[in-house]
């Protein structure tokens, strides 16, 4: 992540129950819109950190169902002359202008996420079951988030921004990304390996800092994941998702443990 653009300095006044105040410099995270274009025309605006953005519009592109896998959006660019308060905050992605954008994610923010029987029913008819012969060491899982937090460049500095984190069967680190969503560092890490055409990702583990709702399950799902792992805990319609989909999770993974919501039988 480019730390230029991805941290802010704000001088704040800070206040001990000593009753002393000092003014200090703090770091905050940028949150700022991404919007994505078709020809021109709107298509989806993102709350998002700054850095990485042209894998964040593929990793979301393709959760949405809006672009395959052999797609990679070559295109993806900035705009010409666009106003000084536009500057790096836009992407053409050369799509036709008609295309369809789900409406759920036109505008999406950095807390959104998704239910109901109509996305459930679209998920399914574009990612199948995840197959998968990969099996995981319980150790390796358990060591998942101490790895992920320890790579954190810009949550070191700032406290403010999830990770997202894909890692192979034995705990090594292909790519990690942060944002203040962590649907969008989900997002950046499955457009990153898009890039690399590595998708289906059918020997990788996903670990993400926080909970597990069910767009984290749905993302790990089109990614073809098998074993997705987190700090915090699922959903009930994360871990029914992960039913269905044959994805292994594993929720509160801290402090040498973790849970297992669905098949198990990955994790040795």
């Amino acid at each position: 992540m480019q730390e230029g653009s991805s941290i802010h300095e704000r001088r704040v006044e800070r206040v001990d129950l000593d009753d002393s105040r000092q003014q200090v410099v703090d770091r905050l995270v940028v949150e700022a819109p991404l919007e994505l274009r078709a020809q021109g025309a709107p298509l989806i605006v993102i709350m998002r950190t700054p850095g990485h953005d042209r894998e964040l519009a593929r990793g979301l592109l393709f959760a949405e169902g809006i672009i395959a896998a052999d797609e990679p959006l070559a295109e993806l660019a900035e705009p010409p002359d666009l106003p000084a308060h536009e500057q790096g905050n836009v992407l053409e992605t050369g799509l036709p202008a008609d295309v369809h954008a789900p409406a759920r994610v036109l505008p999406a923010v950095a807390g959104c996420g998704v239910c109901g029987k109509r996305s459930l029913a679209d998920l399914e008819l574009r990612a199948p079951a995840v197959r998968s012969t990969l099996t995981v060491p319980a150790r390796v899982v358990a060591g998942l988030p101490e790895r992920l937090r320890s790579h954190q460049a810009v949550f070191e500095q700032t406290g403010g921004l999830h990770a997202a984190g894909l890692f192979d069967a034995e705990g090594a680190l292909l790519c990690l990304r942060e944002d203040v969503g962590r649907h969008n560092a989900v997002d950046k890490v499955v457009g990153w390996a898009l890039g690399a055409g590595r998708v289906p990702l059918d020997e990788a583990i996903l670990c993400v800092s926080g909970r597990l709702g069910f767009e984290i399950v749905q993302k790990a799902a089109v990614a073809g994941i098998p074993v997705l792992a987190a700090v915090s805990a699922p959903s009930t319609l994360a871990v029914d998702l992960a039913e269905r989909f044959r994805i292994t999770l594993c929720g509160f993974t801290r402090g040498g443990r973790f849970n297992l919501y669905s098949h198990g039988s990955r994790i040795t």
